[in-house]
């Protein structure tokens, strides 16, 4: 349990703050304030799901369900709690996690019966062990969704940095051969290059440096989102295992020779942390922006009741409920007994991507206003053409937030080739992107120059000659340099 100084207050915040110069206490009103999670719940790390922001995470998971089933990737489920025999298998992986680890304790002699698990490895792999026998059980491809769990922080980070980490998958492949793992590995990269895409952000994707890699990995791809204040955020790890992981686990199969081979495999993880950075992204002062892909309702129907037309007003408003649901728009009809202005400042601070106003003068004249969260854009359509109208606003808002995260990325950017230029990017609250060696002992220079500062990696795409920024060896290597979350 936390004690009384680390309680979060039972009051809602009353102001959300200035999201660019307030960012820290922004986030954590909006979470509260738009009903994302609560915070309050007694066990630090560990927040509850409000049903506007749990369905908000489902639309997304709905998303990744559909891309990795497509693909013929299936879903399985592993029990929460790892037997230590199994952590135990893999000696690097449990080194890497034992401090971080929650563990299980039951029974009369108050024995550790396992942990939580932090991640899946340890669970699955001696499951695959049993079921992969020969080369024709290869590839075998399988993801979950569940919690992890990590004692990882004294700050916690709703979303962030938890140590319930929720609504989290886990893809883990097995294969006959590296090259089938290799690219199995690049398939996973544009599966979240499309998931990117699908919340409208722009991610930095990088390879990370050797001794940053998941533990017992030989490589590892990652996604990181730049946050405004010029923070890097790890945000979707591809995690390339070799045959490591097969060898501690056992995991072996017969080739048509019935000769014993040693697997190769790949997992791949990301979860809620990517909807933290889609609503620090496109929140603005007023309140969250939720791109139309993921929002819980991508239309908000306020009437503008007169009570001699009351009746006639919200009659016309449900039908148009029912016509857009009917259309595939997920809407919401808000007949509360408030102000329309009470309204309007609600939905705004939970981000719905349209707002359709409609009272007895929209209806004499068959026309309804629409308003367009991201820009503020207000125009009057006809009735006839709502759906199409509707359509298009959700377009236009998708479109466009990806176009801003683009453009900011962008600008959170900036080249360094001295140590000096590298300070100074750092200290104008951006991320640096310099010329690095690839060796340990300039890695560890750079990561003296400000305290939470570190290379997260580098650039996966780009190559570029140039001389590394500490000790001036040639390489075509680019990499970033920021504090990080």
């Amino acid at each position: 349990m936390v004690n009384d100084s680390e309680k979060v207050s039972n009051e809602l915040p009353q102001m959300l703050g200035a999201r660019k110069s307030e960012l820290s206490e922004w986030y954590h009103n909006i979470l509260l304030l738009a009903d994302i999670v609560d915070i309050r719940y007694n066990i630090k790390g560990m927040n509850v799901w409000k049903a506007y922001g749990y369905q908000m995470m489902q639309n997304l998971k709905h998303f990744w369900d559909d891309m990795f089933k497509n693909d013929g990737i299936q879903e399985l489920y592993f029990p929460q709690i790892i037997p230590i025999s199994y952590c135990e298998q893999n000696p690097e992986w449990w080194a890497g996690f034992k401090e971080e680890g929650f563990k299980v304790i039951a029974g009369e002699n108050n024995e550790i019966q396992g942990a939580l698990r932090p991640t899946g490895e340890a669970a699955i792999y001696p499951m695959y062990a049993l079921w992969i026998r020969t080369y024709r059980d290869l590839p075998f491809r399988a993801y979950e969704t569940v919690s992890s769990f990590r004692y990882e922080t004294a700050h916690t980070r709703p979303l962030i940095r938890d140590r319930e980490i929720t609504v989290w998958h886990e893809i883990h492949t097995v294969h006959a051969t590296k090259e089938d793992s290799l690219n199995e590995a690049l398939l996973h990269v544009e599966f979240y290059k499309k998931m990117w895409n699908h919340v409208a952000l722009k991610p930095l994707i990088v390879e990370k440096p050797e001794w940053e890699v998941f533990p017992g990995a030989v490589g590892g791809i990652e996604f990181y989102y730049i946050s405004p204040d010029g923070k890097a955020m790890e945000n979707g790890s591809v995690n390339i295992l070799g045959q490591a992981y097969a060898k501690k686990f056992n995991i072996k199969y017969k080739d048509k020779n019935g000769q014993d081979e040693t697997a190769w495999q790949v997992c791949t993880g990301n979860g809620a942390r990517l909807l933290s950075a889609v609503l620090i992204q496109h929140g603005d002062d007023k309140g969250l922006i939720v791109p139309p892909n993921i929002a819980t309702y991508q239309a908000v129907i306020i009437p503008i009741i007169f009570e001699k037309e009351k009746e006639k007003t919200l009659e016309s408003a449900l039908q148009l409920k029912h016509e857009l649901q009917k259309a595939g728009i997920r809407v919401h009809l808000d007949d509360r007994d408030e102000t329309p202005g009470k309204k309007y400042y609600e939905w705004e601070l939970k981000g719905v991507p349209v707002r359709i106003e409609i009272g007895p003068r929209d209806i004499t004249n068959h026309q309804l206003v629409l308003v367009q969260r991201n820009v503020g854009k207000k125009i009057i359509v006809k009735r006839e053409n709502i759906v199409g109208e509707v359509n298009g606003m959700l377009h236009a808002v998708q479109s466009e937030l990806l176009a801003k995260s683009e453009s900011d990325v962008h600008k959170l950017l900036e080249y360094a080739d001295t140590v000096d230029e590298v300070g100074r990017v750092i200290d104008s609250a951006k991320t640096a992107k310099i010329h690095w060696c690839r060796n340990g002992k300039c890695y560890d220079t750079l990561k003296k120059i400000r305290e939470g500062a570190e290379i997260f990696g580098s650039d996966y795409y780009e190559k570029k000659p140039g001389k590394c920024v500490v000790c001036g060896k040639d390489t075509e290597n680019l990499a970033y340099y920021a504090k990080t979350y």
